[in-house]
């Protein structure tokens, strides 16, 4: 039997997740995990890659890690709540390090790396029926 069973309240109504995150592990991880409790999932490489999917697969959350290459965590958020488009989509924010002093980010939530799944997942089913 598996530590993490299907609950009735994940949401079959096709919610989908964009995971951006630069390391393949966690990429491959969080789609696991996240398909196995009913959700889709689409995933970024960088900020630059997941506006580019966002504009094509339009998600019901995306959770982003802070340090990235080409476009990071920080200013992918900035641009997320710039959009018209993606602004109402909810935010999260992972981080293994800590973030720049200063820097005030406009997510939705934070979770510290490594990121405690049952919580998350919680804080996802709570944003996205939030933002219906």
């Amino acid at each position: 039997m598996s530590d993490f069973p299907l609950h009735p309240d994940t949401h079959q109504d096709g919610k989908l997740i964009l995971v951006v995150d630069d390391e393949f592990d966690v990429l491959s991880a969080y789609t696991m995990l996240f398909e196995y409790r009913g959700y889709r999932v689409c995933t970024a490489g960088n900020g630059e890659e997941a506006l580019a999917v966002a504009a094509v697969e339009r998600p019901g959350i995306v959770i982003s890690d802070y340090m990235m290459p080409v476009m990071d965590g920080a200013q992918l958020c900035r641009q997320w709540r710039d959009d018209p488009a993606l602004r109402h989509i909810p935010f999260i924010l992972t981080s293994a390090g800590l973030l720049r002093r200063g820097d005030v980010l406009p997510y939705d939530a934070f979770f510290r790396k490594p990121v405690p799944f049952e919580p998350l997942l919680a804080e996802i089913a709570r944003l996205i029926a939030a933002h219906k």
